[in-house]
Order: structure tokens, then C-alpha cells, then sequence
């Protein structure tokens, strides 16, 4: 790592200096930081804080059903903190203070709070916020999905959620920026210390969103956005400091090592395919699992008023539903009831059949995807990314819900006319899924078996996300005025699907090139 560090964090405690008989307060040593201001009168003590920490929630409100019972759940996972962490749910007040005055959990999430399930993601986040402002979340790290939906649309969700959402490592550079409300940390009270925490997005944030979306804001480095947040948190009395990230685990030691003196109790994070250490120094790092399958248990005691780490103990708590388990939590309940009787009213139609299901990554899956906007919109070909699935197809009867549980982006379909140069160039990223052209050997051909001519033009059906530069795909510099259909990703999906006509004798497999 390089040797340039940022200046580490000194917390130092009051001098007690006794003098002609009296007490006089020495004043806090800062070295390049600030120090943790304590009263040198106050014995020390002991305080215990339980964090309970979500990731990649994705909007998966309800409890997904498995052999033997059933797994997650947004009441689920609630019933479990109120019964085994003594968790006080409700919405906090201003300051981030739990309803109880004797509370001592904080909840935190790493982010991607809504995108995901149909019940989420159909109504755009809305229940999602709704169910977390229940929970009692304290903060959420920005997921980089959190601006799947329109800036206005986000703000909206974070003031139905009641909870700010923190990336220390994006810095609003114009009025663009500010209007987010991003934060770089929260300071809370619990059981009578104040609890910090900070949240990092991840590197990605600022170009997974649609164009646009993140405008205003720029990325610094880790490291230093940690110190600055730790440092101003360390400042106003912070006796623990927590970090929720929606990076990588394995990337948190290429800022945390060498900054021990930053006191720093956890890190929780997302798991990428590169293996993570458990700690770094004294500080755990921590997978809080996704979906609300599972949730992160985090007991940190520190000294008080010295706010030095005494122990962290963590472990992982898997969310099953069953009659041992503890009862689901029934607001929560009563309010995905609601949401759920809206959602079967507009997506419960059942619009086809599979046999078999599709795959998440299969062939199967990319076809019928592919092949239903080329013959919608009658183009040459059809051009979608990998990413765009979220999960498989499972077997049985298709229902509009399946689709927007399958796709739950905010897209519309557009209509490019696209030299072959820069459709080759398309065909060549490894994210792409296509109908209408297939590699032959080591050239691509289109749906007739010629060669793809760079000289000639193609009409391309994808996405506004795609086209605008998602996935680096860059088709708007092919053609900077595209037919706009109006028409979203799933509602064409939908309308191919059900004039299929599939059923258990004609499955959806059967029809798919």
C-alpha cells in the first residue's frame, strides 16, 4: 500500500492533575486528530451495544418459501431481533433515538435496501421504506442500487424510511450532489453512550445507476473519507464507531490496516468472489448475509468514558420461519398484507407455463428474454446484460409477478439503428445477451447466418440503461436519436409471453428458439 497514510487518530483521556488541593482538567492531546472528550471525574465503566446488521435486503419483504418451511422474511427477522436481541422496534426520533429509553441495539444495513421482489420493487421501493422505518434502522450505507429509481423517488423512500443513508467516500462537488442528502456518518444515543456510524458506498456507485442519476457527486478514497468521518465522530463524543460499506469485505484491509488508533469495532460488508481475513488488527470484519435470510449479530463493550474497545463478539443468525422460531412481528405482517392484496391486483394474471423453470444464467433464460423484445418491436436484433435477471424462473405457472420478481428495473424499451462496427463492438462485451446474431467460429452472424457487415446498419431493441451507457454498452454514441417506445421491459416481456399461449403441454421452453 502506499506510504503516504492519512494521519492517525490519538484518542487520549483527560489528565487528572492534582494540585493545592483541587482537581483541574487538562486539556485533550490531539496528534494530527481529535481526542475523545471525557469527564475525569467519572469512574470508568462498561457499556454493551448489540448491532444487528442486514445487506442487500433487495426488497425481499417476504419469507421465501424452502423444503421443510421457509427462510427470510422482513416480519420474520423482526420477531427475531424483539425475542432473542431485545431489539426495540418502531420508528427512532430525530436525534436517532430508539422508542425505549433503555435500548441498546442499533440497526444498520449495507445497503440495496429495495430493488428486487415484486412486492418492493413493483411499487418502487415504497414498501420496503415503509417495513425498515418499522424495523428501527438507524442508517444504511448507499447500495448501488439505491438510485434505481429517480432521484425523487429516493428521497422519498429515505423520508418514509426515517433513516439517512451514509457514503463518507462521496463528496457533493454542486447543488446536484447536496440534493441526495447523502451523510458521511450518524451519531446516535444508546444506553446512555453515543453510538457512530460510518457508511462507504461502493466504487461502482457512481456508474451502476442510469446516467445521471449520481450526478453532482465525486469518489474519494476510502481511507481518507473513513479518518475525516472517524475524526468528526471521534469529536462530538462518539464512545464506539461501527462501519457499514456496501463494498467488498476483502477490499477493506487496503484502507483499515495501519489504523488502529482509529478504534474502529466492525466493518460490515458485502462477500465477493475474493476471499476477506476476519479481522483486521482488533477490528471484525462482518457478512451480514442478504435478503433477510440471515442477519449479523455484533456485541461491542467499550470502556466508557475511556472509549476503548473492551470485546467484539459476532455471529451469524439465519432467519427461518416455523413453528419454533419466534412469531413474526405483526405490524410488519399487517403491512405486507396490504401491500401483498395491492400486488396481486395488478401482477397476479397468470401469463404462461414452465415445465422445467429457467435458470438464472441459462440459455433458456437469455432467450426468452432476447427473443421477446426482437419480435416484439420487430427488430434485427435484441441486445440485454447478464446482470438484468436477479433470479431463475421457477417451474410452474408464469404470472406477471414472476416477471417483475425476474426483472424488477426501472427500464424502457428503446429502439437504436446501430452500424455494425459499433454493433460488433456490442456483441463483444461479456455482459451481453442477444437474439438475432450468434458467434460462428470466431465472427458473428445474424439470425440468417451472414456475416455481420460493419458497413451496414441494424435496428437494435434493449433498454434506456444499456443504450444510455450501462454496462458499457455506449449505443447512444451510435445513435443519438433512438425510437422511444414507451414501453417498459416487463410489460413486453409480458405481452410476448402471453400470446405464447404456453401451458403444461406447450411449456415456455418449447417455444424458445
Amino acid at each position: 500500500m502506499n506510504s503516504t497514510r492519512v494521519p492517525r487518530l490519538a484518542i487520549a483521556v483527560l489528565a487528572v492533575v492534582l494540585a493545592s488541593g483541587c482537581t483541574k482538567e487538562k486539556p485533550p492531546e490531539v496528534h494530527g486528530a481529535v481526542a475523545v472528550a471525557a469527564d475525569a471525574g467519572a469512574p470508568e465503566k462498561t457499556v454493551t451495544i448489540t448491532f444487528l446488521v442486514t445487506g442487500a435486503e433487495n426488497g425481499y419483504l417476504l419469507a421465501t418459501p424452502e423444503e421443510g418451511g421457509a427462510r427470510g422474511g422482513a416480519a420474520e427477522t423482526l420477531g427475531a431481533w424483539v425475542a432473542n436481541e431485545k431489539h426495540c422496534p418502531g420508528p427512532l426520533a430525530a436525534d436517532g433515538a430508539a422508542p425505549c429509553p433503555d435500548a441498546a441495539t442499533v440497526a444498520l444495513s449495507t445497503g440495496d435496501n429495495a430493488n428486487g421482489q415484486a412486492i418492493s420493487s413493483y411499487f418502487k421501493g415504497e414498501p420496503t421504506a415503509e417495513v425498515m422505518s418499522r424495523m428501527g434502522y438507524v442508517a444504511s450505507s448507499l447500495g448501488n442500487r439505491e438510485l434505481d429509481w429517480p432521484r425523487e423517488q429516493f428521497l422519498a423512500n429515505a423520508a418514509k424510511g426515517g433513516f439517512p443513508y451514509l457514503a463518507a467516500n462521496l463528496v457533493a462537488k454542486d447543488d446536484d450532489g447536496r440534493k441526495l442528502g447523502l451523510l458521511p456518518s450518524r451519531l446516535v444515543p444508546r444506553a446512555g453512550v453515543k453510538v457512530g456510524v460510518v457508511g462507504l458506498a461502493a466504487k461502482k456507485a457512481t456508474v451502476t445507476p442510469m446516467p445521471g442519476r449520481m450526478a453532482g457527486l465525486e469518489s474519494v478514497s476510502e481511507e481518507k473519507a473513513v479518518y475525516e468521518a472517524v475524526k468528526a465522530l471521534r469529536g462530538n463524543g462518539a464512545a464506539m464507531v461501527a462501519v457499514v460499506s456496501d463494498g467488498c469485505l476483502d477490499e477493506v484491509p487496503s484502507w483499515l490496516e495501519g489504523h488502529a488508533d482509529w478504534n474502529i469495532a466492525f466493518v460490515a460488508a458485502r462477500k465477493c468472489d475474493a476471499p476477506a481475513p476476519v479481522s483486521v488488527g482488533a477490528t471484525k470484519l462482518v457478512y451480514p448475509g442478504r435478503r433477510f435470510g440471515s442477519y449479523a449479530r455484533v456485541k461491542v463493550t467499550v470502556g466508557v468514558p475511556s472509549g476503548s474497545v473492551r470485546s467484539v463478539e459476532t455471529a451469524s443468525v439465519e432467519v427461518v420461519a416455523g413453528p419454533t422460531a419466534p412469531p413474526p412481528d405483526a405490524k410488519v405482517k399487517e403491512m405486507l398484507a396490504g401491500w401483498k392484496s395491492k400486488l396481486d391486483a395488478a401482477l397476479g394474471d397468470t401469463i404462461g407455463f414452465t415445465k422445467t423453470g429457467l435458470e438464472q444464467e441459462s440459455k433458456e433464460m437469455a432467450s426468452w428474454l432476447t427473443t421477446s423484445l426482437k419480435e416484439r418491436f420487430k427488430t434485427d436484433v435484441a441486445l440485454l446484460n447478464r446482470k438484468g435477471v436477479r433470479q431463475g424462473l421457477p417451474e410452474g405457472k408464469v404470472t406477471k409477478e414472476s416477471v417483475y420478481d425476474l426483472v424488477p428495473w426501472d427500464n424502457q424499451v428503446v429502439i437504436a439503428r446501430v452500424p455494425g462496427d459499433a454493433l460488433l463492438a456490442a456483441l463483444g462485451n461479456v455482459e451481453a445477451r442477444v437474439a438475432g446474431a450468434k458467434p460462428k467460429d470466431e465472427s458473428w452472424v445474424d439470425a440468417k447466418g451472414a456475416a455481420i457487415d460493419p458497413k451496414k446498419t441494424y435496428s437494435v431493441a434493449t433498454i434506456d440503461y444499456l443504450y444510455l451507457g450501462g454496462d458499457g454498452f455506449q449505443l447512444n454514441k451510435a445513435d443519438p436519436k433512438p425510437e422511444q417506445t414507451g414501453v417498459s421491459w416487463q410489460s413486453a416481456l409480458i405481452e410476448w409471453t402471453q400470446g405464447k399461449k404456453t401451458d403444461e403441454k406447450k411449456p415456455l421452453e418449447s417455444v424458445l428458439p
